[in-house]
């Protein structure tokens, strides 16, 4: 018997133990009804003076019943919300999740099912003097309603210790609040007009990316009683500019400003996620929170831009590989006519332009099915990236000298590219267009993005423009003798010289396969080495057989396609290898200096409300410019204090793989690919704009400015 107390004293030390080390809760004693259960709850387990917090007013409603938004619809009733603080506390307004339409006998309300949580941001002074627990107190009013109506009320108490540090996250409703803020809604990214025609409110939505199919349901909830008729249809309808959307006037009499929330329900593969964007302009006039971008530019300068930003892109780092290419064929020209010479011009322009079309007719194609794709789309996709770097070590290893592409596998009698002949000039043009996707120029990503939003034949001259530029310089060459006469003679030195240049091809084979390794991690990485032993080996067995005669000579030939064979299955594995790995990694490859945070549209409204300035870097793993600009800009110690001093918040949207969220958000910005910088002032809801070109001095002056 002396031993059994002696065991249950122990229990219940060990329980009073195990009680006393909790940490304080950070959530006030639940009021309960019938019909809710209501909770106040502190994101964070104590407080630190200075820094706000955020707090939540959590509803768990009894199924069949329903709460309120802020403006209720033709029924009903917003929750309300009074506080008792200390001295030097002060609260925000109640910040409201999208609601739901909820019809009810000829009306049409707005609010909540099963549960809800709604936000309200606590400042605190600079110092509190006091190390007892500060006591938030408050009183909340809701009206909850199936077929008849109760309005309800509780007060609550929140007890928060004083910390002397940054506070920790309550863990306890950690993912209440991650749910909630992904359902508030964000800035607008779109130029939104409204104008009354008779009894029609018509809303335009300016996204031409926004295509029916793509788009389940759309709801516009406005901020004000009386500005539609709630429970009338609301017809929306899509076409090259975007969304339009008739709304069934209310019967509020003068009307001067549409406010409110769009609430878009997507198609996206298996998943339908829904988007809340807050809408405000004034009637008869157009607003946006973005800047405005720049299709209303005239046709002629949109070429202009293109004409430009394809010359420049042969001085951008990714095409450096197909220069080794191009060198070796300016230098050849001496040997040639000059007829010769132009008619090599003109073919290496063909292949150019022929590229640049197909390219173009692709995107196009894939973007009228609703797909969120826009310049390098490619390169998003690992079996193509291991393609690459299979086609660029066989062009290193024939620069070398290791092998020939033959007359039996062109079927031309010409090698690839690096030889002579009117095919290595068609394929160097090609070469050199895949090659330049990963990398963006000056000029020619305002031009791109305006060539999305045209219609297709527009388009189509736009890349055919931007492809004219990247051949320019090499055409100019070809037809201008004067130009020809300073390049130096051919010899024997050539042949050392196309050695040397194999390498480039080699150190794009490397990049190419570190770009592999941030889409489809180790495994992806492992199969594409793989793949490269396996075209050395049957460019081994192929080089080898050709020197003996009869069915030995045949059978290499035989069994070096089959060995091709197996290189080209191995490349199909990254793509099926998980692509989520990409963004982790890369995120991981690239925090060494500077502090990035993955993007998201809601983390960035979550950290523009919290009152920081924002940089939000848009990137990709593939874009060599979006990792020199890191390399040379970012990453400087001086632009990375600059960033610490001004406690500007670092996103990065890992455009590695294809994500829709960042497509359209690039598209906000009249943009089709990567690089793009934003720098949001806190306050601010405009972003600047950086060039895609960074440097250190600009980048930093920028962020000292704000």
């Amino acid at each position: 018997m002396h031993k059994l107390t002696q065991i249950a004293i122990k229990i219940i030390t060990f329980i009073l133990s195990f009680l006393v080390l909790l940490p304080l809760t950070a959530w006030a004693n639940p009021v309960k009804t019938e019909h809710v259960q209501t909770h106040l709850v502190s994101e964070v387990n104590s407080i630190q003076p200075g820094k706000p917090f955020w707090v939540g007013l959590h509803f768990q409603i009894k199924q069949g019943w329903h709460t309120y938004w802020k403006n209720p619809g033709d029924s009903g009733a917003a929750p309300s919300i009074a506080w008792k603080l200390p001295q030097g506390f002060s609260a925000g307004e109640l910040v409201y999740p999208y609601p739901e339409r909820l019809p009810a006998s000829g009306l049409m309300n707005f609010g909540y099912k099963d549960e809800v949580m709604l936000l309200s941001q606590i400042t605190t002074p600079g110092t509190v003097n006091t190390k007892e627990p500060i006591q938030l107190t408050a009183r909340a009013d809701w009206l909850v309603c199936e077929k008849e109506c109760i309005p309800e009320n509780g007060t609550f108490s929140l007890s928060l210790p004083i910390a002397t540090g940054t506070p920790t996250v309550n863990t306890r409703w950690a993912k209440e609040f991650e749910k909630t803020r992904a359902t508030l809604p964000q800035d607008s990214p779109w130029q939104t007009t409204a104008h009354i025609q008779g009894e029609t409110l018509i809303l335009k939505v300016n996204a031409p990316q926004l295509q029916a199919s793509q788009i389940k349901e759309v709801a516009f909830f406005p901020d004000q009683d009386g500005i539609i008729n709630n429970p009338a249809p609301q017809k929306a309808s899509f076409d090259k500019d975007g969304l339009t959307l008739l709304l069934e006037r209310g019967n509020r009499g003068e009307v001067n400003q549409v406010t409110g929330i769009l609430v878009l329900q997507e198609v996206l593969d298996r998943q339908t996620p829904t988007q809340a964007f807050a809408i405000a302009t004034q009637l008869g006039a157009a607003t946006t929170t973005q800047p405005a971008t720049t299709a209303s530019l005239p046709l002629w300068q949109v070429l202009g831009l293109a004409l430009l930003g394809g010359i420049v892109l042969n001085l951008m780092p990714c095409v450096f590989p197909v220069l080794s290419l191009k060198a070796l064929n300016v230098l050849q020209k001496s040997n040639f006519s000059k007829q010769e010479v132009r008619q090599r011009g003109i073919v290496f322009t063909a292949g150019v332009l022929i590229s640049f079309l197909f390219l173009a007719v692709i995107l196009l194609v894939l973007r009228s099915f609703g797909q969120q794709i826009g310049w390098g789309f490619q390169l998003q996709s690992p079996v193509f990236v291991s393609l690459m770097a299979y086609l660029l070590f066989a062009v290193g290893l024939s620069l070398s000298g290791v092998f020939i592409f033959g007359a039996s596998l062109m079927g031309m009698g010409q090698t690839l590219a690096a030889r002579n002949g009117l095919w290595g000039e068609f394929f160097t043009g090609v070469f050199a267009t895949v090659v330049a996707t990963p990398c963006t120029a000056p000029f020619m990503a305002t031009a791109i993005g305006v060539a999305l939003t045209q219609t297709p034949i527009v388009a189509l001259a736009i890349f055919l423009v931007l492809g004219f530029g990247l051949a320019l310089p090499y055409l100019l060459i070809s037809f201008l003798p004067g130009l020809q006469k300073i390049l130096p003679r051919p010899g024997a030195w050539m042949e050392t010289f196309a050695q040397l240049l194999a390498f480039p091809m080699y150190a794009a084979t490397a990049w190419l396969v570190w770009v592999l390794s941030q889409q489809a991690g180790s495994d992806g990485v492992a199969a594409v080495l793989f793949g490269l032993v396996l075209i050395s080996f049957a460019v081994w067995l192929h080089q080898k057989t050709q020197i003996i005669s009869g069915w030995r000579r045949r059978f290499g030939s035989i069994a070096a396609l089959v060995v091709l064979g197996f290189a080209l299955a191995l490349a199909q594995l990254p793509g099926s290898i998980a692509p989520n790995v990409a963004n982790s990694n890369t995120q991981q490859a690239t925090s060494t200096s500077l502090n990035w945070q993955p993007y998201t549209p809601e983390r960035l409204t979550q950290v523009r409300q919290s009152g920081k300035p924002v940089f939000v870097n848009f990137s990709a793993a593939w874009c060599i410019t979006c990792l020199v600009n890191e390399r040379v800009a970012l990453n400087q110690p001086e632009t990375v204090t600059a960033f610490q001093a001004k406690d500007v918040a670092l996103l990065k949207a890992d455009w590695t793989n294809r994500d829709t969220a960042i497509t359209q958000a690039l598209a906000a910005f009249g943009r089709s690919g990567v690089p793009l910088y934003l720098l949001y002032p806190a306050n601010s809801a405009t972003p600047q704009i950086l060039p895609q070109i960074l440097s250190p001095q600009e980048v930093q002056q920028k962020v000292k400015s704000l």
